[in-house]
């Protein structure tokens, strides 16, 4: 009789993780549409967490959340030869409830996109792969994802978006030899 409930509860607890919302920021000034989070990717010890978002101040993109056994070094974000603007987050151990259990990592990130790229990507979904140090992980967001942040804001009648600033980070150029030795 006590596991309808729970069951009821656990229900409530995964809609409620999946809602769209718009978020208003007063003090920034900001109006951010989030879409629902989905996952993106999932094996046996590992799973990618991905949620489209607009922001008036920072323009189109998606949320990452990975978990897995190590650490992931991710740094990188590409889809088919492009490479995508990735900001690395927070790292930290995930929480064990239960003994024995497998330790797990926690990392967040975010992959900023063009207009264009995320119109395109609510009529056939996102296929992107994310590298690091420990590997990499392919991907796929639905188109519905990205639909539902557009629809919102719409709604919301939000203002246009900044065009993302920042460029694409690329490796730094080989440091030129002097031709002095170093002594120790």
């Amino acid at each position: 009789m006590k596991t309808i409930p729970v069951l009821l509860f656990a229900a409530m607890l995964l809609v409620s993780c999946q809602t769209s919302t718009v978020v208003k920021d007063v003090h920034m000034r900001s109006d951010t549409a989030f879409g629902p989070d989905v996952l993106a990717y999932l094996d046996l010890f590992m799973s990618l967490n991905a949620q489209p978002y607009y922001s008036t101040t920072v323009g189109y993109g998606f949320k990452t959340f990975y978990t897995g056994p190590r650490k992931s070094h991710f740094s990188e974000a590409w889809s088919y030869g492009r490479q995508m603007q990735f900001e690395k987050g927070v790292s930290r151990r995930g929480a064990c409830f239960f003994r024995p259990c497998l330790p797990t990592r926690e990392e967040t990130g975010v992959v900023a996109m063009d207009e264009a790229d995320f119109v395109a990507a609510a009529t056939k979904g996102l296929d992107f792969e994310l590298a690091g140090k420990a590997g990499k992980i392919v991907g796929r967001i639905p188109a519905h994802a990205f639909r539902r942040v557009l629809d919102l804001k719409s709604s919301m009648k939000l203002p246009p978006a900044a065009a993302n600033k920042a460029p694409v980070v690329k490796a730094p150029a080989p440091a030129e030899d002097d031709g002095i030795a170093d002594d120790e």
